[in-house]
């Protein structure tokens, strides 16, 4: 019998790198954020988690997708990840669970990554990168081509 998980996470990137944290006891890498308790909304839940794991307050999150793998180190587990990116306000530190933090490249990351983070999160990160980085090499200096209608 297979379980699910359902978990909130949070993306963090600086200079193409993203922050992932380490519990205690384990050598995977995860995504700073858990699980909601009880009736809370996914925005609680991670404010709640960044708060515990982090030592830092969530600003402006917004969700970006919905990804869904095996769960870290659990071949029965299927963990389903709402992804949010916001900024963090203060400077992460390990606390609670956590035993250590990193900022990963995402291109090229070293460290053993869960499942979820490797097979679905950085791939659509570096899509959305290179969606992005194709918009701002766009000339912004031609007409724009077809009809469109302003208003109602």
């Amino acid at each position: 019998m297979v379980k699910w998980i359902h978990k909130v996470g949070l993306s963090v990137e600086r200079d193409g790198r993203l922050l992932v944290a380490r519990k205690r006891g384990s050598d995977i890498f995860i995504l700073p954020g858990g699980k909601p308790e009880g009736d809370e909304s996914d925005l609680q839940a991670l404010s709640r988690e960044i708060r515990e794991e982090l030592d830092c307050g969530l600003d402006r999150p917004i969700l970006m997708g919905t990804f869904t793998d095996v769960a870290a180190g659990m071949t029965d587990t299927v963990v389903v990840v709402r992804l949010y990116a916001g900024n963090l306000v203060g400077e992460p530190s390990p606390c609670s669970e956590i035993e250590e933090l990193a900022w990963i490249n995402i291109r090229k990351p070293t460290q053993r990554l869960a499942p979820s983070i490797e097979n679905k999160v950085l791939p659509f990160l570096l899509l959305r990168k290179k969606r992005n980085s194709g918009l701002l090499a766009q000339r912004t200096d031609e007409p724009l081509q077809g009809s469109f209608k302003i208003g109602k």
